[in-house]
This record gives C-alpha cells, sequence and structure tokens, in this order.
C-alpha cells in the first residue's frame, strides 16, 4: 500500500486554484474518508469510485483509504473530482504505473465507468496553462472545450478502463488538436 498525488484544479468564480489529490491506502477496515473542505458531492465520490472502479474491471482496494483535498482552506465542490481520486486510488494500489507530475486531471466518472461532461472546463484549463502544466485530463466530451486554451495537450477519454490503458502506455486514445476561436466572431446572422 501507497501514497499518490494528482494535481487538479478547484473553481472559485472564473479563477482557477491548483487543488492536490492526495490518496493513501494503509491496513484497516476497508473505508475510505475524504477531507479537506469537501462539499456534499464530492463526499459523495466514495460511493461513486466504489461502483465505477468494480464495473470498470478494476480491483477496488480492500483497505483504508485517506483522501486528502489540499490545501484544506480552499472550499472543494462537484463531482469533478471523480477522475483525480480514482486515478490516485489506481497509482496507490498499483493497478496504474504513471507519471501525472505535470497534468490536471478534472472529470465526473459515473456508475460504470464512463466519464461524463464536466462543467467549468475553460478556466481550469487556462488555470492549467497558468500554472505550468503541460496536460490536461478529462473527459472527451470536454475535449474540444479545453482545446481552446492553446499550450497544453489534452486528452480525453470516454470511459476510465481507456483513460488508463492509455496512460499505461498499452493504447493509445486519438490526440485532439489545438483549436483557436474565430477571432472575427460568429457570422452576423446566425
Amino acid at each position: 500500500m501507497t501514497l499518490a498525488r494528482v494535481f487538479s484544479c478547484a473553481l472559485a468564480g472564473l479563477n482557477g486554484a491548483l487543488v492536490q489529490v492526495e490518496v493513501d491506502i494503509h491496513h484497516g477496515l476497508p473505508n475510505m474518508t475524504i477531507v479537506g473542505l469537501p462539499d456534499p458531492a464530492v463526499r459523495e465520490a466514495k460511493d461513486r469510485l466504489y461502483a465505477a472502479l468494480r464495473n470498470a474491471g478494476f480491483r477496488y482496494p480492500q483497505a483504508r483509504v485517506t483522501v486528502n483535498l489540499a490545501p484544506a482552506d480552499v472550499r472543494k465542490a462537484g463531482p469533478s473530482y471523480d477522475l483525480p481520486i480514482a486515478l490516485a486510488v489506481l497509482m496507490a494500489s498499483n493497478q496504474l504505473a504513471t507519471d501525472l507530475s505535470d497534468a490536471i486531471v478534472i472529470g465526473e466518472v459515473a456508475l460504470d465507468g464512463a466519464l461524463r461532461h464536466t462543467h467549468g472546463i475553460l478556466p481550469v484549463a487556462a488555470a492549467a496553462r497558468g500554472l505550468g502544466f503541460r496536460r490536461i485530463v478529462l473527459p472527451a466530451a470536454n475535449a474540444a472545450e479545453a482545446a481552446l486554451i492553446g499550450a497544453l495537450e489534452v486528452v480525453g477519454a470516454g470511459d476510465l478502463m481507456g483513460l488508463v490503458l492509455h496512460l499505461a502506455g498499452v493504447a493509445t486514445l486519438p490526440p485532439v488538436p489545438a483549436t483557436a476561436p474565430d477571432p472575427a466572431g460568429p457570422a452576423d446572422g446566425a
């Protein structure tokens, strides 16, 4: 059992603040505790992820899992922490060997392991770029939106298993081309 760290982002209006998602797995009665000022939707992640990891074909650790969302004085809201917590659990339980130190991870995970559209991607991608991260990892449904922010590699996946296979180097997700908004704006009358 071990410790893993994945980076995510909290939104305060249109500004993003870096959040470290730390997962420690150690011996004890099976249980997941989430600390670090999570709202009810974030606390419910433990139930969603238990089902999602098992239904996606992974082992859920039969141990004590502690999730710390740091800094503790920044409020964490919504289901967008599902994906970073899931990846950190897989890394800490030795089911995924990858380095995500250059990536911001954000996204909601469905009970079957599918990755769902997540709100607030543009400010998260802008924060990732501003903080010097090289990649953003998120649901495929958000990939085009994140690609609007240049200078970031966008890794978009439809489900947890596909993402894990990509991160482990076993399979490759299709690249998301960087796009820029039309400087002229929308056509008149549209």
